[in-house]
């Protein structure tokens, strides 16, 4: 887990570095395709020139995500930082729809740009800051959890492709009588525009929320089972306010004869050691189960492989308990996103299971398979 320090260090750095490599290419690009009249060079500079903003929207807004929960905002306000992601990736989209009008229009009206060796040198040059943009900008929003830097590392490379594209116009353009840089203008615009949309698609799926993924689910896992008499972890939910401030909840197993002050203090201790190494602060709920007993065990086996010959949608149960003197069974029972009927699907599994067992009743939820 990097720490806060660190993070706002390394988002400062690269922020910054962004907006002084961008704002020289846009200066000696602007200059370049004004004097060629290339359309792509100077729809290349525009792009630039919208990176530079990018970096200065992504400090800004991390700016605002570090303030201190207020009243009103007791969570904090962590999320801005997927705001700026979505502003950024809005402004690479607008620039590419300006740049995509200014290219069409070179098609339909083409002139030869006129490029010396010095416009192909500030081409090259671009190629490689953009290489360098994208690498650290890449690894460091990887490093310390920033979509907002990871997005602009993307962005980055696709504008090496973007400048390619530039470079191979300048060359070819005296070569023919086709509107190479008017055509190259629109891949250019295309490949920003398809930036911008994989953005906005990637941080709009952020706010949403997101499944937490396999590593982080099995750390949990983990954590709980050096915590006994907890067992297992269900029904994982993860809600970020920010990298910086994810909570939780989580469902545990217990015994029914364990006494309430040691599932507590397990409670208390996984949470913190969670805390500790994953920076997620997470709540318990608890399930009492008796699966500790053989004749319980088979019955709980059993009943998942009734479940599964039933319908190809279950996946797992957890918190089996059986009641003896009420003849009764409680349980959850996990299926995937396939199932839309869930009363439908109770009542067929739970015909199926009356059907093996028909002295006992069944109780049980259908939960979602969310971890």
């Amino acid at each position: 887990m990097v720490r806060k320090e660190d993070r706002q260090a390394t988002i400062t750095r690269v922020s910054l570095t962004g907006i002084v490599v961008n704002t020289i290419l846009v200066v000696f690009k602007a200059a370049t395709g004004l004097a060629s009249g290339s359309v792509s060079v100077i729809n290349d500079a525009v792009n630039n020139a919208a990176d530079s903003v990018s970096s200065i929207v992504t400090m800004a807004f991390y700016s605002i995500g570090k303030r201190r929960p207020t009243r009103k905002h007791p969570l904090g306000y962590g999320r801005m930082e997927y705001l700026s992601a979505l502003i950024v990736s809005l402004l690479v989209l607008v620039t590419g729809v300006q740049c995509l009008r200014s290219a069409i229009e070179a098609i339909i009206n083409p002139s030869v740009p006129d490029m010396n060796a010095l416009g192909i040198a500030v081409i090259v040059v671009s190629i490689l800051a953009k290489v360098f943009l994208s690498r650290i900008s890449t690894t460091s929003g990887r490093r310390v959890d920033s979509q907002a830097l990871v997005a602009t590392g993307k962005d980055a490379l696709s504008d090496v492709l973007v400048t390619s594209l530039t470079l191979i116009s300048a060359l070819l353009g005296p070569l023919t009588k086709l509107p190479v840089d008017g055509i190259a203008g629109v891949l250019v615009s295309l490949f920003i525009l398809y930036a911008g949309i994989s953005s906005i698609l990637e941080t709009a799926s952020s706010i949403m929320g997101e499944r937490p993924d396999s590593e982080t689910v099995g750390k949990i896992r983990a954590v709980i089972a050096k915590h006994p008499p907890l067992k297992g972890g269900y029904d994982i939910i993860l809600h970020s306010y920010g990298p910086e401030r994810t909570l939780g909840t989580c469902n545990v197993e217990v015994p029914i004869d364990t006494h309430a002050e040691d599932i507590f203090d397990a409670m208390t201790d996984a949470t913190h050691d969670i805390m500790k190494s994953m920076g997620i602060y997470l709540t318990f709920g608890m399930y009492a189960v008796n699966d500790y007993r053989s004749d319980v065990r088979q019955m709980k086996e059993r009943a998942l492989a009734v479940m599964k010959e039933a319908s190809d949608s279950v996946l797992s149960l957890h918190a089996f308990h059986v009641h003896f003197d009420t003849r009764m069974v409680h349980f959850d029972v996990v299926v995937d996103f396939r199932v839309h009927n869930y009363a439908e699907l109770k009542k067929q599994l739970e015909a199926r299971l009356k059907e093996e067992w028909p002295d006992f009743d069944f109780e049980f939820w259908i939960d979602p398979d969310y971890a």
